[in-house]
């Protein structure tokens, strides 16, 4: 004999199942880590003007400062005409995944060149964010490394 399969089950069934994916949801969305990408993102915000005015004036260098990554080291290489100059700034190591992670190193060049050793850094996505200031002006650079 077989079974059979009116209407009203069928719409029985249907309202199951989209109960049971509704709540599915729910949970998956409500342990779900959502994090701001930046706490303080609407200072950031009035402030990205000058980002992007560091970022122009950095462009417009005769010679830019050079951000090299192996598995070893990441060197930041400032040009030696630059090294006269008064240079001055940090390094931001920013963690997408994980804002715990993140870090700030303060700029300190030994002839013209900064040597930062890759086991600081946990294995993952990075960006690099160097802001300094050569002669009272503001630059910008930035720079993603995958750390494996």
């Amino acid at each position: 004999m077989k079974a059979k399969l009116n209407w009203g089950t069928g719409i029985l069934i249907g309202i199951i199942v989209f109960v049971i994916i509704s709540i599915t949801m729910t949970v998956i969305f409500m342990t779900q880590d959502v994090s701001l990408v930046s706490d303080n993102y609407y200072e950031k915000s009035l402030s990205y003007q000058d980002e992007i005015d560091k970022q122009s004036r950095t462009k417009s260098l005769d010679e830019q400062v050079k951000i090299n990554f192996n598995e070893e080291v990441i060197t930041i290489s400032v040009p030696s005409n630059y090294l006269n100059k008064d240079i001055s700034g940090e390094i931001f190591f920013y963690r997408p995944s994980n804002p715990k992670l993140d870090f700030v190193l303060p700029l300190q060049l030994v002839e013209g060149n900064q040597i930062i050793p890759v086991e600081r850094l946990e294995k993952g996505f990075w960006r690099l964010k160097l802001n300094w200031t050569m002669d009272g002006n503001g630059y910008y650079n930035e720079r993603a490394i995958t750390v494996e």
